[in-house]
């Protein structure tokens, strides 16, 4: 809308396009209604121009070949995310390529039942887990080509609808087994183990740990994590239990002149898989366990003990307490509502002592017989 400008009409016409930022165009007139018509014909051709440029970007992004778009993310994602985030976009391209798309296709000529194909496929030779990863990190490739080389703004791969998955709950080690592995474990093995046991924290983050952030003045370890939204790196102090301070200020001792606490070359070798731990439950002959297991297991030891959800969130460092809960899938051994069933029985006295009885008397009946020896034929 003009405004006065002295004897004169200002014209002014804002308007954003598509993809960039807000445009200003202003031009002084004698007699409001020019400054009214101009301020029409600049917003229709900037509209016009904006239009044809978006034609423009929806042909290049549409000419863009799938192995390219993959080539352009993946240079992102190695510079954004973690090794590990970046591993496992990787093998969602190489299987699309394997299975269903040439690399050569068009990225536009990727449609909706093509995607569904390619996951269908992956869910039938593989499992609806593995297809609904792919489908995720495919969904984020997508959007990301969206938002910086022009792809359709249809995601051909979030048109599809996810597939039922079967899903186990993550193994936990007891602790007599955590014990085991310690008790067998040289030196050096056994402080990993511990700092990653008092610290909670993920193997990336313990062998990552610097001397500059140890504190023992104030008894805290400094923690780097990439496990946040956006793959920024954020760092975080823990408390230092008295007895990791001890251990830790052997170690100090001994690194010398050494940066990290842990030698990067031994440990952070990459798809190593933690073959070491591998082999020390192989050797104590338990069931095998990773790092993320000890993280586990020290939430159940802090829930059985009476931790709340707020000290556990803080213990693993958590930003919501959604992803806490997805930690404590373990059954405390006194849960308050099977006591409560227990109490409610007990209060029928004479039901529950001659349920109990019964089942007393069919145990020692079963054992006795257990006990008898067998008759020859």
């Amino acid at each position: 809308m003009p405004y006065r400008e002295g004897r004169k009409w200002r014209g002014a016409v804002r308007y954003t396009p598509f993809a960039g930022k807000q445009l200003r165009r202003t031009m002084l007139f004698d007699k409001q209604k020019d400054a009214k018509s101009w301020e029409r014909e600049t917003t229709k051709a900037l509209e016009l121009a904006d239009r044809q440029n978006m034609k423009d970007m929806n042909t290049v992004g549409r000419a863009l070949t799938t192995g390219r778009w993959a080539e352009l993310y993946m240079d992102f994602v190695q510079t954004a995310w973690t090794e590990k985030t970046y591993d496992a976009k990787r093998r969602a391209f190489k299987r699309l390529f394997r299975d269903s798309i040439r690399p050569t296709l068009p990225v536009g000529e990727i449609t909706p039942a093509m995607a569904l194909d390619h996951l269908s496929k992956l869910k039938r030779r593989k499992n609806g887990n593995t297809a609904n990863k792919d489908r995720m990190n495919l969904v984020a490739a997508w959007n990301w080509g969206i938002k910086y080389h022009n792809l359709d703004r249809l995601n051909p791969f979030q048109l599809v609808d996810r597939f039922p998955e079967k899903r186990h709950p993550r193994y936990v080690p007891p602790f007599d087994d955590f014990i085991a592995v310690l008790d067998i474990a040289d030196r050096l093995e056994r402080l990993i183990l511990l700092c990653t046991f008092y610290t909670a924290a993920r193997k990336s983050e313990v062998f990552r740990i610097k001397w500059s952030e140890v504190n023992f003045a104030k008894t805290t370890v400094g923690l780097w994590t990439q496990k946040r939204r956006g793959g920024d790196w954020e760092f975080d102090e823990v408390p230092m239990a008295e007895s990791l301070k001890k251990l830790l200020a052997e170690r100090k001792l001994e690194a010398g002149k050494s940066e990290y606490v842990f030698d990067q070359s031994r440990w952070m070798v990459r798809d190593c898989h933690s073959w070491w731990l591998v082999k020390l439950c192989k050797k104590a002959e338990i069931k095998k366990f990773g790092f993320h297991g000890m993280r586990h297991l020290a939430a159940s030891i802090g829930i059985d003990a009476g931790a709340n959800i707020l000290d556990i969130q803080q213990l693993l460092r958590h930003k919501s307490t959604t992803t806490t809960e997805r930690y404590i899938h373990r059954v405390s051994k006194n849960n308050i509502a099977v006591n409560a069933l227990d109490e409610a029985l007990k209060s029928r006295h004479a039901l529950f002592d001659k349920a109990t009885k019964t089942a007393d008397e069919n145990l020692k009946d079963t054992s006795s017989h257990e006990d008898e020896p067998r008759a020859a034929n």
